[in-house]
C-alpha cells in the first residue's frame, strides 16, 4: 500500500546520524591507552555508542516489517510502539550523559560518576548468580561496590542528600534527589515538552492503555508511519543536542563538528533549547 514519507526528517536523520558517527569515531580513534582518562569519559563513549545504536534501531522499524507467514504479507506493517520504545530509551541515554557531566563542575562530576558506578555494581551484585563463573562476577561487583562507598560517603555532596536519601543510595538507588523532569531542564529540554512526550512514550514501554489502544486503531501503513515518524522526530531533537554536547565535551568531535557542512546547519536546526519551544506552550488567554 503506498503511503505518503516524510523524506526532509529522514534526511535529517540521515545526515545528522552519520554526524554522529564521526564524531564519536574520531574522539576514538585519538585516545592514548598509555594515559590517564577519568571514568566518565570512558562513560560518555559508552553511552555515546548505545545511543547511536538505539537511534539506528528506531530508524530500521520505521521502514515495514519484512515478516511474512500464510496470513500476514511482507511489509505490511510498521512497528511504531517498539520505535516509541527506543526513543524513550534514547531521551534516557542522553539525560544520563548530560547528567554525569553536571555543566562542567569537576568535583560533581566525580561524585556523580561514582554513585552511578556504585549503584551499578550494587545491582549487579543482587542479581541470582546459578553458575560459578557467575558467582565470581557478582562477588567482584559487590567488591567493587565497597571500595567505591568510601569515596561517595566522603564526598561533600553527599551530605546534600537527606539522611533517607542517603540510605537509598546505600542500597543501591542512584535516582535518589532527582527525577527525569530535572534532568530534562538541566540538559536544556522545554519542561512541558518533556512532560507532554516522556509519559506518552512510557505508556509504549509499560502497557499503558494508550499504547495498546494506539496499536489497535493504526490498522495501515500511513498510520503506523505517521506515529513512527513522531518518534523520529524527538530522535533527531536529540541529535541535534548531541552533536553540540559531545563536541563540548570532546576536541576531536568538535573539530568534525565545525567541518560538517550541511549537517552543522542541520545540527543548528535541531539543537530546540527551552527558548526555542516557549511559542508553543504560551498560556491561553
Amino acid at each position: 500500500m503506498p503511503y505518503q514519507r516524510e523524506e526532509e526528517l529522514e534526511r535529517a536523520f540521515g545526515l545528522l546520524i552519520a554526524l554522529m558517527a564521526d564524531m564519536i569515531t574520531a574522539q576514538a580513534t585519538q585516545h592514548d591507552p598509555k594515559a590517564e582518562v577519568p571514568g566518565w569519559m570512558f562513560s560518555q563513549h559508552d553511552l555515546a555508542k548505545k545511543l547511536f545504536r538505539h537511534m539506528c534501531s528506531a530508524r530500521t522499524l520505521l521502514e515495514p516489517s519484512p515478516f511474512q507467514n500464510q496470513t500476514i504479507p511482507s511489509r505490511s506493517f510498521i512497528d511504531h510502539s517498539s520505535i516509541a520504545v527506543l526513543t524513550r530509551s534514547s531521551l534516557e541515554n542522553y539525560l544520563v550523559m548530560t547528567w554525569l557531566l553536571s555543566g562542567g563542575n569537576q568535583s560533581l562530576q566525580e561524585f556523580r560518576h561514582n554513585v552511578w558506578e556504585y549503584c551499578g555494581w550494587k545491582k549487579r551484585s543482587k542479581m541470582a548468580a546459578t553458575t560459578n563463573d557467575a558467582r565470581t562476577v557478582r562477588q567482584a561487583a559487590e567488591d567493587d561496590a565497597v571500595a567505591l562507598w568510601p569515596e561517595i560517603q566522603g564526598s561533600p555532596h553527599f551530605q546534600n542528600y537527606t539522611e533517607a536519601q542517603q540510605k537509598s543510595l546505600r542500597k543501591g538507588d542512584w535516582g535518589v534527589g532527582w527525577n527525569w523532569n530535572d534532568l530534562a531542564l538541566e540538559a536544556g529540554l522545554h519542561r512541558t515538552y518533556f512532560t507532554s512526550i516522556y509519559p506518552f512514550l512510557s505508556g509504549h514501554v509499560h502497557s499503558d492503555f494508550i499504547g495498546a489502544i494506539q496499536n489497535g486503531q493504526a490498522n495501515n501503513l500511513q498510520d503506523q508511519y505517521m506515529l513512527g515518524s513522531g518518534h523520529l522526530m524527538v530522535i533527531v531533537m536529540l541529535l541535534g543536542h548531541f552533536a553540540h554536547h559531545y563536541a563540548g565535551v570532546f576536541p576531536p568531535a568538535r573539530n568534525v563538528l565545525h567541518g560538517a557542512g550541511e549537517a552543522r546547519v542541520i545540527a543548528e536546526k535541531w539543537n530546540l533549547r527551552a527558548d526555542d519551544m516557549d511559542f508553543l506552550y504560551q498560556p491561553r488567554e
